[in-house]
């Protein structure tokens, strides 16, 4: 069944593909050919034909016009994909044709250059551009054929797929089977070679391992299809330079992690906070897509960090288009087709779309790159895990400086992401040697302390402070009353009503309900006027956000300070106003943040104090708030204060987190697992005398 004219204006154009058109005469006729890539220059597929130019004889110097038209109309129609992009050569297409034989619904440009000119990107090279002729326009700035045409022209040599053409053409010709097909009037079939980025062409020289549509005969130990792919598949690597400039320098170690994650499909970059894990993977994505190893990559992250990644992105990899996927569920289908080299989406918002269509972007669609950042996030087995393990990709990289923090089964659970590629069976990971192996030979750890000789130390204080007289005296009422309470429920007494009481103790040792007196308050106001006379900023981080015990209450406390406050409530486009405001303005002494809101993606370095109100179960969720500020790029000395209240349960608690430590340190080093799901029940009832 013939395949009507307008088979491509009817259908959308598919992004990341680019038709390259050649026309090749010989003595009696012309050659012509379709050939489809990807925007990383592989091949996709490839159509020919051949017309005799002596049928046009009569037509004077519009004969060879007159022969490209018919051939264009029926090459078109046989694409396996409409192209986002399509190219010619000016003096082998005539520029009055681009209106009347191109039936595409897409943007179509001319080089006005002859193909055997090596113009391009490479350091030799002495050129001012190419000169085009585009039909209508050029595509909209910043539109998906914009950027298809942009890194095409960032090739070494933006004219070389069709050179690649014209041989492949040579090659089709001289096979004795497309030969037999040419009668004195010329070849009417249209020879199609599909789906060769699918698989359906084997790229194996081996002719007894062949899948293919054409060519199942052998000719000089390989078959036509076979003998096609070697000519028309992409440059080597050597052969692909670019051209690139850069923001600035990468430190020894940050280069040594780009080329870690260049050549390593599975890798679990585990950097300690502040070394610049994100920089580093962009700088990877960047060079691999220059070397056209890579078009497309998914990066998974919390919701929070989207927005820094974006302009990351704009910094050290200008040319790459990026799309954060989110808003409501319609807008997010079209967000997942959109083509960009880089999509950003939250885990949340992965999960949900994962789940929600079986024939949805997110379930169907193979990514060169999947970039699980802040990948502890997915150290359970549960549905968001599931969806990021579910995605098709061919290289997987994790970025986290805590791959572990309960214990050794979240490993297992990263690692389970990491330890597999696109046609990789799913591997499964137990706490155990095997995990243990694998897990040092897919990890890159470096810690701040031997790769930064610059950074300036960070100090830890752990302050001991008495309790006054009113907070002591319902710190007491209260502990006293609880006992009682979990006394009188004998047998039925569980963790849940310790910790209950545990989180009631501790929030009056941050402040007295009755009164508000906070000793704790009142120390940090005291350091605040000295260290802020001396030019400094600080931090304050607590668990809580309550009015009378968390950060609303340390706002209220240290208003003189002028303090800005972000919680979990907080919108993500206002915490960057918030972050902004800290910055640059002076006024603006204290930054107030609960622990969970502001321990993941912000980089703080005009702070030199953290101070910590109360203590959070998990030290590791500690260290990650404090290194907002102990960070690349901070030229000052971070001052570290951690209090607990004098004979209470803070005391207790912080004895149990240093007996703990060591054993934790051996899992991972300087990771510290999650106390409130270690304890024993035991070792709970044990902080108020209970057995």
């Amino acid at each position: 069944m013939p395949i009507p004219f307008d088979y491509l204006d009817n259908q959308a154009p598919q992004p990341g593909i680019v038709a390259w058109l050649r026309f090749v005469e010989d003595a009696e006729g012309i050659r012509a050919a379709i050939f489809q890539t990807s925007e990383t220059g592989d091949p996709v597929d490839f159509c020919f034909t051949w017309t005799d130019l002596r049928q046009f004889a009569g037509h004077g110097a519009d004969a060879k016009g007159n022969a490209v038209s018919p051939l264009l109309k029926k090459l078109m129609p046989e694409a396996a994909s409409p192209p986002a992009l399509t190219l010619g050569l000016a003096d082998e297409i005539p520029s009055w044709m681009l209106n009347e034989a191109l039936p595409v619904n897409a943007p179509v440009c001319l080089f006005k250059t002859s193909p055997d000119c090596r113009v391009g990107n490479s350091e030799d090279a002495d050129d001012e551009g190419l000169p085009t002729l585009w039909h209508d326009a050029p595509p909209r700035a910043g539109s998906g054929a914009d950027e298809l045409f942009q890194g095409v022209m960032a090739w070494e040599d933006p004219l070389e797929p069709f050179r690649r053409a014209a041989k492949g053409l040579a090659e089709a010709f001289a096979d004795e089977h497309v030969a037999a097909l040419t009668g004195t009037s010329g070849l009417s079939t249209i020879v199609c070679l599909h789906s060769m980025a699918e698989g359906a062409v084997n790229h194996s020289t081996d002719p007894n391992d062949t899948r293919q549509r054409f060519g199942t005969e052998t000719h000089s130990e390989m078959s036509l299809a076979q003998r096609l792919w070697a000519i028309l598949r992409a440059p080597p690597l050597r052969q692909r330079k670019v051209r690139l400039e850069w923001r600035g320098e990468l430190m020894p170690f940050q280069r040594d992690g780009v080329q870690a994650l260049m050549e390593n499909p599975c890798l679990l970059l585990a950097d300690d906070m502040g070394l610049g894990k994100t920089i580093q993977a962009i700088v990877a994505l960047r060079l691999l897509r220059a070397r056209r190893e890579i078009s497309s990559c998914l990066v998974a992250a919390p919701a929070s960090v989207l927005n820094q990644w974006r302009r990351e992105i704009d910094k050290w990899a200008p040319e790459l288009s990026a799309i954060i996927i989110r808003g409501a569920a319609a807008d997010r289908e079209w967000q997942w087709k959109a083509g960009k080299n880089i999509a950003l989406v939250s885990y949340d918002t992965l999960r949900s779309d994962f789940f929600g269509s079986e024939d949805g972007m997110a379930r169907l669609k193979t990514w060169d790159v999947v970039v699980a950042d802040e990948a502890q996030r997915v150290k359970n087995r549960n549905s968001t895990s599931a969806a990021l393990k579910g995605l098709r990709r061919k290289r997987s990289w994790a970025l986290t400086g805590t791959p572990v923090e309960n214990d050794e089964e979240e490993l297992a659970s990263i690692m389970e992401f990491v330890d597999r590629g696109e046609f990789g069976a799913s591997r499964r990971y137990h706490a155990g040697w095997e995990l243990r192996e694998r897990h040092q030979e897919l990890q890159l750890r470096r810690k701040k302390v031997d790769v930064l000789e610059d950074l300036p130390p960070k100090q830890e204080t752990k302050i001991a402070i008495e309790l006054g007289t009113g907070q002591r005296r319902s710190y007491e009422k209260a502990e006293q009353d609880g006992i009682v309470y979990l006394k009188s429920l004998g047998g039925e007494v569980g963790v849940r009503h310790v910790l209950e009481l545990i989180t009631r103790l501790k929030q009056i040792c941050n402040a007295d309900p009755m009164t508000g007196e906070s000793c704790k308050m009142e120390d940090i106001r005291q350091r605040l006027e000295q260290l802020t006379a001396q030019g400094h900023k600080a931090l304050v981080f607590s668990q809580y956000t309550s009015d009378h015990a968390g950060v609303a209450a340390a706002a209220e406390y240290l208003q003189e300070f002028s303090p800005l406050t972000i919680t979990g409530d907080v919108p993500q486009e206002d915490r960057e106003d918030i972050i902004r405001r800290f910055r640059e303005r002076p006024e603006h002494k204290a930054l107030i943040l609960s622990l969970r809101a502001g321990g993941l993606g912000l980089n703080l370095q005009e702070a030199s104090y953290v101070f910590h109100l109360d203590r959070w179960w998990n030290p590791a969720i500690e260290r990650q708030a404090e290194d907002r500020s102990h960070r690349l790029g901070q030229a000052v000395k971070v001052n570290v204060i951690k209090y607990s209240c004098v004979g209470t349960i803070e005391e207790r608690i912080d004895g149990i987190l240093e007996s703990k430590q060591e054993i934790f340190d051996q899992l991972v080093d300087d990771v510290s697992l999650d106390i409130s799901a270690q304890l024993s029940s035991q070792e709970l009832f044990s902080l108020f005398g209970l057995e």
